[in-house]
């Protein structure tokens, strides 16, 4: 005899209306292709649920078993039992279809299979989505609330997908027939299910169905009546009522004592109180960066600008390209240098190469506009990204250009071109020029433009080579233009004004009323004061030392700084008063000069025959530092931080680095 068809025929027997508690116990059937010895190992258990789950875990029994619950008989799949809690994965979508209910399920709608429903699991699909796995509770509500004809509904651990209409004996036939044997149904006050009439308690939620709730389906009243027979209007509404009332006492309340407080309708005392003491307000206009405070403007530093504090440290000689023409510091660790190959960026730390751009060839001067580099060519300029050094777009400009002058709001670039007698405007928004001036027979050079942007000077001096003398038009038949570079050149003229001497710099002031041109060959520096008509008219005159070459503006205190070729020193103007301040000697010519962005300091490069030095000139106090190097220093740049800064000797081919 079979030892596992005879269990089975004795909890077939016994098993009736039973459910599964933390207690219960199964029995295991495996698959007739995994046993060795189907006569004696077809059954196994019973198990607890915790036996039943060790034994999944290690692999002695499998997804494809059956199992029941000991005392029933009716067999399933093993993941399919919700108390055994089994990870199950959806099933794939290409599993056959059913319209009729599968001989293994069919048995759920027995008597003994409808205690036995509630305990297994179902897959639901509608559609696209696949939901599970749901209990039967679940798979009830999804087909009565989501559910479409087309809906398919499979077992957890089945073979098969089979249509809705299929189960509608499992989860409809047993309490639909139980509420049609009484003949009315009442709804449970908990979960709002609705039960036979006959039941005690809800076979839903669990809980005790009161007396009375219990109406026939026709004649029960809503859950929350509106107006129960017999109620009067005022039990029905009492609550709001009330709040009115209170709400309504609450304000009279407020209103009558207010209106009752002493003096009610008298008007208030008025207080004498001094009149607030208001800042006096600046008397011309203030420049760009400065603020006005106690009726005088006061120049505002930039954050992100500084100087070189304390002793400065100085790195290098390091060695620079034979052919090369300038050099530009980008931040405070690298510089750029440009030369026939193109453009170098080096390590201002080791003077080490670290990328070259040679997509700019023969580049010569180079120029910081904003967040990209200019670096211009015989005939065109480069733009060229700061951070990484990529070449952006290239400029045509059919001629060399001297010099690059950007203003303040760093909107537009003035390109000064001798051998086209022009200057072009480059618009700095997408890197491109815009329009050009021309002046005639004027080989323009040095230019000056506002922060507005809205006037720019340009002149036509000439600082000759060491040692040689200027040629005599340009000291005879020096001029100046003054122009609008917002402006179309169509749209107005160009004012030529005669300077006798050989203008060879020129710096505008922020507001536009007022330029200072320096006159190389008179020793001088004219103040010029822009008309309404465009034209400009001489003001007055300063002396300076032997042969000024140039001059920079310093927006702090309303300065200018003056430098001298045979002179051998610097000079500073207070441009408010129109006089000189202070003069430094320095015992050498000064090649170069540049200020820092606070506006508290200005280097210079001072060269001396086979050697030279670097002076740091504290423009508070007017205290000069001198720096020796072994080699003739020529031209001074300054990184956009003002932290450090790069001295170039042209005729060595080395570089210094400050910070």
């Amino acid at each position: 005899m079979d030892p596992g068809r005879g269990v089975s025929a004795g909890i077939r027997e016994a098993g009736r209306g039973l459910a599964v508690t933390e207690a219960s116990r199964f029995l295991v059937r495996r698959r007739a292709d995994r046993v060795s010895d189907e006569a004696s190992s077809e059954v196994l258990g019973p198990w607890s649920i915790e036996t039943v789950r060790a034994a999944f875990a290690t692999g002695d029994v499998a997804r494809d078993d059956s199992a029941t619950i000991y005392g029933s008989s009716i067999w399933l799949p093993l993941p399919a039992w919700e108390a055994l809690e089994l990870d199950v994965s959806p099933p794939p979508r290409h599993l056959p279809e059913r319209h009729d209910m599968p001989q293994q399920l069919a048995v759920l709608s027995s008597p003994e299979g409808r205690d036995i429903c509630d305990q297994v699991r179902w897959w639901f699909r509608d559609g696209q989505r696949t939901r599970g796995p749901l209990n039967s509770r679940q798979l009830r509500e999804q087909l009565r609330d989501h559910g479409s004809p087309s809906a398919m509904v499979a077992l957890v651990g089945g073979h098969c997908w089979c249509s809705r209409s299929a189960f509608e004996p499992i989860f409809q036939a047993p309490w639909r027939a139980e509420a049609h044997s009484t003949g009315a149904l009442l709804t449970c006050g908990v979960c709002l299910e609705e039960v036979p009439l006959d039941s005690s308690h809800c076979s839903e939620c669990g809980e005790a169905l009161a007396p009375r709730s219990r109406y026939p389906v026709s004649s029960r009243p809503p859950s929350i009546p509106d107006d129960p027979p017999g109620t009067s209007w005022l039990r029905m509404h009492w609550r709001p009522v009330v709040t009115m009332t209170a709400m309504f006492a609450l304000i009279t309340s407020g209103i009558a004592l207010r209106h009752l407080a002493p003096n009610r309708y008298q008007p208030p005392e008025v207080t004498m109180n001094p009149a607030a003491a208001t800042e006096a307000a600046c008397d011309t206009p203030c420049w760009h960066g400065e603020a006005c405070q106690l009726g005088k403007c006061v120049w505002q530093a930039p954050n992100d600008g500084g100087h070189i504090d304390g002793k400065p440290t100085i790195a290098g000689p390091f060695e620079l390209p034979p052919d090369m023409v300038d050099v530009l510091p980008l931040d405070a660790d690298r510089y750029a240098v440009s030369y026939l190959r193109g453009v170098q960026v080096s390590n201002s730390r080791t003077g080490g190469t670290l990328s070259l751009v040679s997509d700019a060839p023969h580049a010569q001067k180079l120029q910081r506009v904003g967040d990209v580099i200019y670096a211009t060519a015989p005939k065109r300029i480069y733009v060229i990204e700061a951070s990484t050094t990529r070449l952006l777009k290239t400029i045509e400009m059919g001629s060399a250009v001297h010099s690059l002058t950007m203003g303040a709001n760093g909107s537009r670039v003035i390109a000064s071109i001798p051998g086209a007698h022009a200057v072009a405007i480059i618009s700095t928004d997408y890197h491109a020029e815009v329009a050009r001036f021309f002046f005639g027979d004027d080989q323009v050079r040095a230019v000056a433009i506002d922060d507005t942007g809205k006037r720019a000077l340009t002149m036509n001096g000439m600082v000759p080579p060491r040692g040689v003398r200027p040629p005599t038009e340009s000291v005879r038949y020096g001029a100046m233009y003054a122009f609008d570079p917002s402006r179309l050149p169509s749209e107005q003229d160009r004012v030529r004004t005669g300077v006798e001497g050989n203008p060879v710099d020129v710096i505008m002031t922020p507001d536009a009323h007022t330029s200072y041109a320096v006159l190389r060959e008179k020793d001088v520096i004219v103040r010029l004061e822009h008309l309404p008509s465009g034209a400009v008219r001489q003001q007055g005159r300063l002396n300076t030392c032997r042969e000024p070459e140039a001059i920079e503006l310093v927006h702090r205190g309303r300065r200018a700084i003056a430098t001298c070729n045979t002179g051998a020193a610097v000079e500073i103007f207070d441009l408010q008063r129109n006089e000189l301040v202070r003069t430094v000697p320095v015992n050498s010519r000064v090649s170069d000069i540049a200020v820092t962005p606070d506006g508290r300091q200005a280097i210079l490069a001072l060269p001396r025959d086979r050697s030279g030095a670097i002076g740091m000139l504290d423009l508070d106090s007017y205290e000069l530092t001198l720096h020796q190097v072994n080699a003739e220093p020529h031209r001074v740049r300054i990184a956009p931080d003002g932290g450090s800064a790069v001295v170039i000797s042209d005729r060595s081919k080395v570089a210094w680095v400050i910070r």
